[in-house]
């Protein structure tokens, strides 16, 4: 050998190779560890094995541990360190401790490869119950929009007829009537549970229409609006942007003697009611976008015009 390692160089290089494997793992500390033994003893090179294979060389390649003489092979379990040059007899007390950290850094090692094989596993496992979910979710929000749609046609036509838009009603049609509404009511508060849950805040519609509707205002109306919140969950500009589009439909059509009704039906809805004089019919293409407004908030629009002049806008309403 080259020259002897003393006791205080072996515990340095044993705190020093102990601190890289923390940091960087087992197997940067294995890589020094072989990088530290050709310091500590100048060899011209030497190689670390596990159960005879490899895993770790320095320098030039040794002679294999089946061709290698005793004097220089050390073994620590399944842990074989190899030198290029034979080890003399004074110095192998100290790299036999260089040897047992490496079988402690080859057991780490595997437990780190076995933890990212799980890792790897746990995060597949994620991603196909994220995809299994989202499958889920798309499919209940289909089924429960197509149920809703017609639903919702439903209870305006049942909503006009109580109110007497059909004609006069008998007491017999008209409990059949206040059954329907509430049958329908459940229903539309029971697909509105499968629908899945927004990320947009309750927004309170009160402000929105005060601030275009109220006093002052140029399409200003009578609102009568409830005194709690309004609470409605979908995102403010777009709630925003249809109490906007309904003013414009309202100035379009000339509408005056307005009067603005907000209130709670059976079941999970608002009713924002207009009732106006009107001069002429409303533009086609804001009341399109009216209506387009109306179901991506998922609510329903409905004008009727044989009885004086009703705009309803039925919007999903947020339970406290």
């Amino acid at each position: 050998m080259g020259r002897s390692a003393s006791a205080f160089e072996v515990e340095r290089t044993l705190s020093a190779v102990a601190e890289r494997a923390l940091h960087h793992g087992a197997r940067a500390g294995l890589v020094a560890l072989v990088e530290a033994v050709l310091l500590l003893t100048e060899a011209s090179g030497a190689a670390l094995y596990a159960g005879g294979l490899r895993v770790a060389i320095a320098g030039l390649a040794p002679p294999a541990p089946e061709r290698a003489s005793s004097l220089q092979v050390l073994k620590e379990g399944r842990t074989t360190l190899v030198l290029g040059e034979p080890v003399d007899l004074a110095d192998r007390p100290h790299l036999q401790r260089l040897v047992a950290l490496g079988e402690a850094l080859l057991a780490c090692q595997a437990r780190e490869d076995a933890a990212r094989t799980e890792q790897l596993r746990l995060r597949q496992e994620r991603l196909r119950a994220r995809e299994l979910r989202a499958h889920q979710e798309r499919a209940r929000s289909r089924a429960a929009h197509d149920l809703r749609t017609p639903l919702l046609v439903l209870q305006g036509y049942v909503d006009m007829m109580v109110k007497g838009m059909a004609g006069a009603l008998t007491p017999s049609m008209q409990r059949y009537l206040e059954r329907m509404s509430r049958a329908s009511g459940e229903l539309h508060a029971r697909l509105q549970q499968l629908l899945p849950v927004e990320d947009a805040p309750a927004e309170d519609l009160r402000p929105l229409l005060r601030a275009t509707f109220g006093p002052g205002r140029r399409g200003s109306a009578t609102l009568e609006l409830p005194d709690g919140p309004v609470r409605v969950r979908a995102p403010r500009p777009v709630l925003e942007l249809l109490i906007r589009t309904l003013g414009r439909l309202l100035a379009g059509a000339g509408a005056s003697d307005m009067v603005l009704r907000v209130e709670a039906l059976d079941g999970a809805q608002w009713r924002v009611l207009v009732q106006a004089r009107v001069e002429r019919t409303p533009p086609e293409r804001t009341r399109e976008l009216l209506e387009k407004l109306t179901r991506r908030v998922q609510g329903q629009l409905t004008v009727c015009e044989s009885a004086g002049w009703e705009l309803t806008v039925l919007l999903p309403r947020l339970q406290d």
